[in-house]
């Protein structure tokens, strides 16, 4: 599909697709572990459903920038997501660097989770704020408000793929699908 050839009715073709790709591989999945805690004493799922949105981040900074591999550019995905999310900068300490928290959370979160299964300074929590950091280098997350705001990021990215004057986003978005069906 190309800008000059496309119609509207396209465009609403190929953002089903994406919806229905990303929604049906992480979105769905991660609500199913949220919603599989309701009424328990104790949550059981929080890190697989970090690790499911740790790399929903990846996935939507990816099509955002139309990358077809993600090969050694994970931390600058995170962090880039991360810093230009106000979902995320709305919790960072005025004192703080929000590039530096958003490398800690890739760091001791998405790569602790992806690599060894477990995370040293990560608390998981049903509750509470998005991201409290600690001092000491804890950080805690909200994994249920943050599969929230994911779920919003990744509509907002719908929505602006829809209109048709962001043309430098569409192109990259075709980039990324292109790359995909080949």
């Amino acid at each position: 599909m190309d800008e000059q050839n496309s119609s509207p009715e396209d465009w609403a073709a190929a953002i089903s697709i994406l919806d229905a790709r990303i929604r049906s591989r992480f979105v769905e999945p991660a609500q199913l572990l949220i919603d599989s805690d309701i009424g328990k004493a104790r949550g059981t799922n929080g890190f697989a459903v970090l690790a499911i949105d740790f790399l929903l981040i990846e996935t939507i900074e990816g099509f955002r920038r139309g990358l077809t591999s993600h090969n050694g550019k994970s931390k600058v995905l995170f962090q880039a997501f991360l810093t230009s999310w106000p979902a995320f900068t709305a919790c960072v300490p005025a004192d703080k660097d929000a590039g530096k928290l958003a490398v800690r959370v890739f760091e001791q979160g998405r790569c602790a989770l992806h690599h060894t299964g477990s995370t040293d300074r990560i608390i998981v929590r049903r509750w509470g704020e998005l991201f409290v950091f600690h001092d000491d280098g804890r950080i805690e997350i909200n994994r249920s408000l943050l599969h929230k705001e994911l779920t919003k990021a990744f509509d907002d990215y719908l929505a602006a793929l829809n209109d048709p004057a962001n043309t430098d986003l569409r192109k990259k978005y075709r980039q990324k699908m292109e790359h995909i069906c080949s």
